[in-house]
């Protein structure tokens, strides 16, 4: 089972950002508007005029975003597994899960418990594209997260 921890101060309110691009650096790094500064630019009128597009450019490449909304009665968050979490599993160990689970079925496992730690919230995420706006039919964070959207409020009416 998993369970999420509210911090014991307060959260901060973050911008989720999903870059079209591989970043292989987690620690803090310093921003300035030089480097990063997103423009809003208005729906064309022949567009959906709900949709809301953002410009910016990234190490020199332009890139279009396109905001998904978190609806309401749902908080998108960002969470830390701690250091108590182990790594994702590999493939050989994901099938000695599934082994070790169907084992443990008949055995009448224990369930293990784990804790995460809310860092920071949101309440939309902005997608960004090479040149163009994502295509929501075609893209696959955006794709999921509707579809995640979806199954969610199906859980939550029960």
């Amino acid at each position: 089972m998993i369970s999420i921890k509210k911090p014991t101060s307060s959260e901060a309110l973050s911008k989720a950002n999903v870059l079209p691009c591989r970043i292989k650096y987690t620690g803090p790094a310093s921003s300035s508007r030089q480097l990063w500064n997103p423009t809003t630019q208005p729906a064309n009128p022949g567009d959906n005029a709900s949709v809301e597009t953002h410009k910016s450019y990234f190490r020199g490449r332009k890139l279009i975003g396109t905001k998904l909304v978190v609806p309401d009665g749902y908080q998108g968050c960002v969470l830390d597994a701690g250091s108590a979490s182990n790594p994702p599993p590999t493939g050989n160990q994901k099938r000695e899960t599934l082994y070790q689970d169907n084992n443990a079925e008949e055995d009448g496992g224990i369930e293990e418990s784990v804790e995460w730690t809310t860092k920071a919230s949101f309440g939309d995420i902005m997608v960004w594209g090479h040149e163009v706006a994502v295509d929501g039919t075609q893209d696959g964070v955006v794709k999921g997260v509707e579809e995640w959207m979806g199954m969610a409020k199906i859980l939550n009416g029960y």
